[in-house]
């Protein structure tokens, strides 16, 4: 079937019957398609006024999910190239990014705009300003105050025009910076043709209409929370659902939002799976409303026991899919109502082409590994001004997905390992060189090697080797901290005199393991009393200094105590401790002395 383009959704969301219906379903706003129509006619005249033309670059960066959405979708209705950056980047890196992209405007949150310094780089900038509040009107109604500065400020003044008619399928709906060290940033460059041909996959293959009723509460700055959650409603006028951030406090109330928002789809990753099989058991009733169709699962490796055990508990069917910000989101599907319902496969492609080849290019047997390559139209048009990357991952029209993978006899393919060094830390992508380049300009580093270590519950973790002196574990933690996303951070830092090397000068990342092994575990053997081996513990999951932190400590005292460190201190304590928690538990422990009399009662 025949993509619809963006012309052609925005006709479908502006027939009168659409423009009252929900788009976008915020804890703060109702987004409705009517108005998403009326800000992309208002955001037609400001593009104009700045210059962006088809195909020019517009970065925007905001905190608020619907402005997000909002701005996104009204660069792609008007051919104009959306680079959205995620507003936890550091500042370094954020202005290395805006600087690489060279936009015609940046529409940004007033308070990232102070916080990255970037008025001086000589770009266009409009500040998003919070829209004032509600005032009651002479018979106690409720009407907002016009908008006196800022993004809304300027377009109530300005009059709304036409989107163009016509955009060109090869220009940029969006580019993404994924990867990539501050000197040289990776931006992935999606096409219209791309974009909305796979837009076209994922409605079919879900079974999307504008009767759905989708459920994402993933980032907005990464693919699978804009392309699944936005801009798929978007493609079917369709409602996307974000109804709070996903967090183990907001767990319960999630689970509970399936039924009551009556959720048709909901998108997670693997690490939100893991927490609802282990926290969320005594809600298994929760995908049972009548309404539910399917969860889909996205973004890192679904472990076959995982798959199983959700299941089996939520009496619901799960689609494993495997892509990259490279394809969109997808292009291999696995599960039950795609005909390929095996536990720990990746499934067979739809709407691409899949080859498992060796070191030389040639293809492979079925059971034999090699590395995944991929052909379809929703491949980037390539890497962002680098044509060197670019020509490496592309080859004769196929994408080096750089992963290992298998194909049965079945036609079904397996992914085996990893050619790139990437860690995927809860279904975010971490590049260990970017890490490494922020520890290099910390004090007293010579050389550093980052990479991935397995963890239960978020697939992987990351962790550095630092050869140093005259410094320590926390100091470089809190020096990582001003200079990358909290996501980045890594959980723990082992410092050496020397890194392994082979005879080529290289380092053996197999002997660097071994060193971050042995003093992971000499400090874990030693310790006396529970309070002191609490205490070690989480300093070391929250990245504080240990004499800085006390038992009668909470999350609103520690930087670092959020939902990711908190399973991190929760599993490194039953193991330490040989205990296990009740899932009440583990979201009620909300103070270290509280984790202690805990463990002295068993």
């Amino acid at each position: 079937m025949t993509a619809k383009t963006a012309q052609e959704c925005f006709k479908q969301i502006s027939q009168p019957g659409n423009v009252g219906r929900s788009w976008i379903r915020t804890d703060k706003r109702d987004i409705r398609f009517g108005e998403l129509q009326d800000r992309a006619g208002r955001m037609a005249a400001l593009l104009k006024q700045h210059g962006a033309g088809l195909g020019e670059r517009v970065v925007i960066a905001t905190r608020d999910d619907g402005e997000a959405a909002l701005l996104f979708a009204s660069l792609v209705i008007n051919g104009v190239t959306a680079v959205n950056i995620d507003a936890d980047t550091a500042r370094e890196r954020a202005i290395a990014l805006i600087t690489r992209s060279k936009p015609r405007l940046i529409i940004v949150d007033r308070a990232l705009k102070e916080r990255w310094e970037i008025q001086g780089l000589g770009f266009d900038i409009v500040e998003i300003v919070s829209e004032p509040a509600k005032s009651g009107g002479l018979l106690g109604g409720l009407r907002k105050k016009a908008p006196t500065e800022g993004l809304h400020a300027l377009l109530a003044q300005v009059t709304p025009v036409a989107p163009p008619a016509h955009v060109p399928p090869e220009t940029l709906a969006y580019i993404l910076f994924t990867s990539g060290t501050t000197k040289q940033p990776k931006g992935v460059c999606i096409s219209h043709r791309a974009l909305f041909a796979h837009l076209e996959t994922l409605s079919r293959i879900y079974g999307y209409t504008d009767k759905s009723v989708i459920l994402n509460t993933l980032m907005l700055s990464h693919t699978d929370g804009m392309t699944q959650g936005p801009m798929i409603g978007f493609y079917n006028a369709a409602t996307v659902h974000r109804p709070f951030r996903f967090e183990i406090t907001t767990l319960e109330a999630l689970l509970d939002s399936v039924y009551q928002l009556r959720i048709t789809h909901m998108v997670a990753v693997p690490t939100m799976l893991s927490l609802m099989n282990r926290l969320g058991s005594h809600q298994s009733d929760a995908f049972q409303g009548g309404d539910f169709k399917v969860l889909i699962s996205c973004a890192a490796a679904l472990e076959p026991a995982l798959w199983e055990a959700v299941e089996q508990t939520f009496r619901v069917k799960i689609i494993n899919v495997y892509g990259l910000t490279e394809t969109v989101t997808g292009g291999v599907f696995a599960g039950e109502i795609v005909g390929t319902h095996r536990y720990g496969t990746i499934g067979r492609p739809i709407d691409c082409e899949l080859r498992v080849v060796d070191d030389n290019g040639k293809d492979l047997p079925d059971d034999e590994a090699g590395e995944l390559l991929m052909r379809g139209e929703m491949l980037m048009s390539g890497y962002f001004d680098d044509e060197t990357e670019t020509r490496e991952a592309m080859r004769d029209g196929w994408f080096h997905t750089g992963d290992i993978a298998k194909r049965d006899a079945e036609g079904l393919y397996w992914i085996c390992g990893r050619k790139k060094n990437i860690v995927i830390r809860g279904g975010y992508n971490i590049h260990p060189e970017e890490i490494a380049e922020v520890l290099n300009r910390a004090p007293n580093v010579r050389e550093v090697v980052a990479f991935g270590v397995p963890d239960p519950e978020w697939g992987e973790k990351l962790v550095a080797l630092v050869a140093a002196s005259n410094t320590d574990e926390q100091t470089l933690l809190e020096f990582c901290k001003g200079s990358m996303e909290p996501r980045k951070v890594p959980s723990r830092i082992v410092i050496v005199d020397e890194l392994p090397k082979g005879r080529s000068g290289k380092v053996v990342i197999d002997e660097a393991r071994a060193m971050f092994e042995q003093p992971a575990k000499a400090k874990s053997s030693g310790g006396s009393d529970a309070a002191s081996r609490l205490l070690d513990i989480a300093s070391q999951c929250f990245r504080v200094d240990r004499n800085q932190i006390r038992l009668s400590a909470t999350p609103q005292d520690v930087v670092g105590w959020d939902s990711l460190a908190h399973m991190e201190f929760v599993v490194s304590v039953e193991s330490e401790f040989g205990v296990s928690f009740s899932p009440r538990e583990v979201m009620g422990l909300d103070r270290l002395d509280k984790v202690l009399a805990l463990l002295e009662a068993r």
